[in-house]
């Protein structure tokens, strides 16, 4: 799944659900709306399933912003 947009889409789809958001920005701290760490290991568990590829959830925790979570599942789908 090397499409960009479509990559773009799960990640924000999940973002959204998971943190019941409408309007992400990129600088949102997944952390600093309300995420804990169960939900980051879902979030991330989510899109690995449907992009059948491993992101590392450390770098998440230590970057907990949208971009950041954009560039791991790009990186991923490659």
């Amino acid at each position: 799944m090397e499409n960009t947009p479509a990559v773009d889409e799960l990640v924000l789809a999940a973002w959204c659900d998971i943190l019941d958001v409408r309007s992400p920005s990129p600088d949102d701290d997944f952390f600093d709306l309300g995420g804990n760490s169960l939900l980051a290991v879902t979030l991330v568990e989510r899109i690995e399933d449907a992009l059948g590829a491993e992101i590392p959830l450390e770098e998440f925790f230590l970057d907990g912003r949208l971009a950041s979570l954009l560039d791991s599942a790009r990186t991923a789908a490659k």
